[in-house]
């Protein structure tokens, strides 16, 4: 299984094609933790970030600890466990520590109320939060491609109150 770094928002990736520079002992992979896609993890930067989702499957370091979930979505409490409730009200009576030493104490992790509903009403939730992401990352595209300098003057004309002056990620400097 291949060694696996963690993203913080972005899950994990193979730390060989991570972008940082990961210095381990391929020697010492046998006391990694193995992953599956949709475990929890609890990583070193959790404390500020929340929990992070395994997007693949691999081993991770013997620092982090895992959760997994049985008749759970992990679509849905991703949001959850990312989400500033969690990270403020929840999670944050069970950090110690100062600065960048922070730690979670695990034990008392554990006795957090998680919110729970039937598999079948995760699996909605999860997968309308999804699609409302991928809009907002779709028009997000779309204002950028508007804010482009060579958009510049159809950009501006976008602020006239025509039906003719739509910006669309589309629109030429031509028209």
């Amino acid at each position: 299984m291949p060694a696996l770094t963690i993203i913080q928002g972005g899950g994990t990736v193979h730390r060989d094609e991570s972008n940082r520079n990961l210095q381990f002992d391929r020697n010492s992979l046998s006391n990694y933790k193995v992953v599956d896609t949709g475990d929890f993890i609890v990583h070193l930067r959790s404390f500020e970030g929340g929990l992070e989702k395994a997007t693949c499957c691999g081993l991770v370091s013997p620092a982090y600890h895992i959760f997994r979930g049985k008749n759970v979505d992990s679509d849905f409490y991703y949001l959850y466990f990312r989400s500033k409730r969690f990270i403020d009200a929840d999670l944050k009576p069970h950090v110690y520590g100062i600065r960048d030493g922070r730690s979670i104490d695990i034990e008392g992790m554990k006795t957090i109320f998680i919110p729970w509903t039937n598999l079948a009403e995760q699996r909605r939730i999860g997968a309308f939060f999804d699609h409302l992401d991928s809009l907002i990352t779709l028009h997000q595209r779309k204002y950028d491609g508007c804010a482009n300098p060579l958009f510049l003057e159809r950009r501006i004309s976008c602020r006239k109150p025509s039906h003719q002056n739509r910006c669309s990620a589309t629109t030429t400097p031509s028209g």
